[in-house]
């Protein structure tokens, strides 16, 4: 929000576009109108702002407050529906905060969520390319995934967590980018995220269920049904911290013994990756907790 002062000591609030910006001796300066100053010719730079302040030209920013007409800091949706489409608006605007509170818009915001759709269609494209006869050996956690992520979105969306549901879909995501499963299994899982966010995305929802294979449309499809017997959670993830740091995490079964644990922990690529050939004086698995390295 930019805002100065009239005569009458009355706030006089001002659009973006009418402010300049810049910096003086490392400071940052907002003034009303479009031309700056030389700035190389201010001697004093405290003299100049009060000279700015005295003629009502200093403008006072504010970071953030409710948007208003008045206040001249309302974001028009049809300029990020322009920039980057209606599903990114929506997305963006469901997944940042639940309804009943206040949420703080960013042009980055909707940034990030048009980089994860296309992310997203990135994925599609590359499960579309897979052969018919690929085989992979995670079709039965891509299938527990499937399940959790259905049941997670369901009742997110049921509660009115949409932003809850959206950090399902996210996980959800990422777990299918990860997936070690053969094309049927991983055709299945990106159709279902397709349905699962065809509510906030409508649009990228119906072409991924048309490109891979869905019948009729996406949004008259039933909505899927989470396996009960899939939702038992027979594994638990330990976080991995290196001196204290975590830079990992692995999913192992409940009954695991450590001396097993320890062996993936190390094997794990990240903790590879962070440990560069240091030897490791010590690990501690805490069951169901934790697992520490020292080095």
């Amino acid at each position: 929000i930019y805002k100065t002062t009239d005569d009458q000591g009355r706030p006089v609030y001002h659009l973006p576009e009418d402010v300049t910006s810049f910096n003086v001796a490392d400071r940052r300066i907002v003034v009303r109108g479009n031309v700056p100053p030389p700035v190389d010719m201010i001697d004093d730079v405290d003299a100049f702002i009060r000279a700015l302040s005295d003629e009502g030209l200093l403008v006072e920013v504010i970071p953030s407050a409710k948007m208003s007409k008045s206040k001249k800091n309302v974001v028009d949706p049809m300029n990020i529906i322009a920039a980057f489409g209606a599903d990114t608006a929506r997305w963006f605007v469901m997944s940042d905060s639940p309804p009943e509170r206040d949420v703080e818009w960013t042009a980055s915001g909707a940034e990030a969520a048009f980089k994860h759709l296309s992310r997203v269609w990135a994925l599609c494209s590359r499960i579309g390319e897979m052969p018919a006869d690929h085989k992979g050996e995670g079709d039965q956690d891509l299938a527990k995934a499937t399940a959790k992520a259905i049941d997670e979105v369901t009742k997110g969306i049921e509660g009115f967590a949409f932003n809850k549901a959206i950090a399902s879909l996210y996980a959800f995501t990422n777990t299918i980018a990860k997936a070690n499963a053969s094309t049927g299994p991983m055709k299945e899982a990106i159709r279902t995220l397709a349905k699962l966010m065809s509510p906030m995305t409508p649009h990228i929802a119906e072409s991924i269920w048309t490109y891979q294979g869905g019948v009729g449309l996406c949004a008259q499809a039933p909505w899927p049904k989470a396996d009960p017997a899939l939702l038992i959670d027979d594994t638990v993830t330990l976080p991995i911290q290196i001196n204290g740091k975590r830079r990992a995490e692995i999913s192992v079964p409940k009954d695991m013994p450590a001396a097993e644990v320890e062996k993936l922990a190390l094997a794990d690529e990240d903790v590879v990756r962070f440990l560069a050939g240091q030897p490791v004086k010590k690990i501690i698995v805490v069951p169901g907790r934790i697992i520490n390295v020292v080095v």
